[in-house]
């Protein structure tokens, strides 16, 4: 028991190790340039998005759906392909983020496509360095290491952003107003994180019965009992997580630097045409992630072939097309949920709240929080027991 609460200290003291790693890392600036942009400014969101887009490419080709089943060397073939994928979303995603936030500073400066290519090289390594150190607390730490690392760079940020919030609202002449505003929006903050923690922990559950034949001496009594236990089927109601958000995020950030630089677009991230085809995205990118994700024949066959059937349905086609129809709802619910999650921010904003803080009051930080802080809590209490 005392080598196990040791082997555990060392896990939790590997991991905040880890983190502190990430975030002095997070202060080494570009090269060459006076400017505060971070060589982990981009962080593991590309391994994200690769990770995503590694998914959607085992279910929708079979090829790539073989190498997935086979076994071990099929999770490393896949896993060198998501560190592939990796590093081309990133040489992708660097320069757009670079033409965002540096367009003008680069303008004044000579030697620019040098300093393009050394600074696309080095935030691409910082991502890799990242997501390096994901795989290290996946390994030896505690916890989702690649939750942990987002979690850790939205925690350092929430200080500042509440500080910033409340020299916001004392700045009226109505100081008790703004104190007033303030506690309220605390109360609405702590209700979204309630909420989101609901949203991510409920479940779907789908009643099942199994069918036992009196004849059958030779069962073992074990296996009837967990059978008996396990009486449904759960189906998370928001399954891909914040898999869509990030990825909308993406695919908005590369469209934008593309229409910027055709006709010279302005946009505004909290406009009203942005969240719509903000919304849209997430709904569309739900609706095949969850399709894809959930197989509906597969688990049809299963529960046949087990002598498993859903109370009132016929094994088989009926119990298929019950399936999908409840898969149906789930998506409809949970890209609803989704899209209210990430225009949390925008809508807080258009109240007159301040920007750094509103990315507390939702899109994936909330989330990411919330699913890192249960993820921790799990793997806590695994080692408990």
């Amino acid at each position: 028991m005392n080598i196990k609460k040791r082997d555990f200290i060392s896990k939790i003291y590997y991991t905040l190790f880890l983190i502190i790693i990430y975030r002095l890392g997070s202060f080494i600036p570009l090269p060459f340039l006076n400017n505060r942009v971070s060589i982990l400014s981009l962080g593991i969101m590309p391994y994200i998005s690769a990770s995503i887009l590694t998914q959607l490419m085992c279910y929708m080709f079979p090829f790539f759906y073989k190498i997935q089943q086979d076994g071990e060397i099929g999770i490393k073939k896949i896993n060198n392909i998501t560190k592939v994928l990796t590093i081309l979303i990133s040489l992708i995603q660097a320069p757009v983020y670079i033409n965002i936030t540096l367009t003008e500073f680069y303008n004044f400066l000579n030697c620019k496509k040098i300093l393009m290519i050394t600074s696309i090289i080095c935030i691409t390594t910082g991502t890799f360095f990242t997501m390096w150190l994901g795989e290290k607390i996946n390994a030896k730490g505690i916890g989702n290491g690649n939750s942990l690392i987002i979690m850790s760079g939205i925690l350092s940020r929430f200080i500042y952003s509440i500080i910033d919030e409340i020299f916001n609202r004392l700045k009226n002449n109505n100081q008790l107003l703004g104190i007033t505003i303030l506690l309220f929006e605390l109360l609405i903050w702590l209700l979204i994180i309630g909420i989101s923690i609901i949203i991510i922990n409920f479940v779907k559950k789908i009643h099942i019965q199994y069918k036992f034949y009196l004849n059958n001496y030779s069962s073992n009594l074990e296996e009837i009992y967990l059978r008996n236990e396990i009486k449904f089927i759960p189906l998370k109601v928001v399954y891909p997580g914040i898999m869509p958000i990030i990825f909308s995020q993406g695919i908005l950030l590369i469209l934008i630097t593309i229409f910027k630089k055709i006709n010279n677009i302005k946009y505004n991230i909290y406009g009203i045409w942005y969240n719509i085809l903000y919304s849209i995205l997430i709904i569309i990118i739900t609706f095949f992630y969850t399709f894809l994700s959930i197989p509906v024949n597969k688990i049809s066959d299963d529960l046949k072939i087990n002598g498993v059937y859903i109370p009132n349905i016929k094994p088989g086609k009926d119990t298929c097309f019950f399936l999908k129809k409840i898969v149906s709802q789930i998506y409809f619910v949970g890209s609803l949920l989704l899209v209210i999650i990430a225009l949390l921010p925008s809508i807080f904003i258009s109240l007159g709240g301040d920007k750094n803080f509103s990315f507390f009051f939702g899109g994936t930080t909330i989330i990411i929080i919330v699913g890192g802080l249960l993820d921790i809590k799990y793997t806590i209490n695994s080692y408990i027991l």
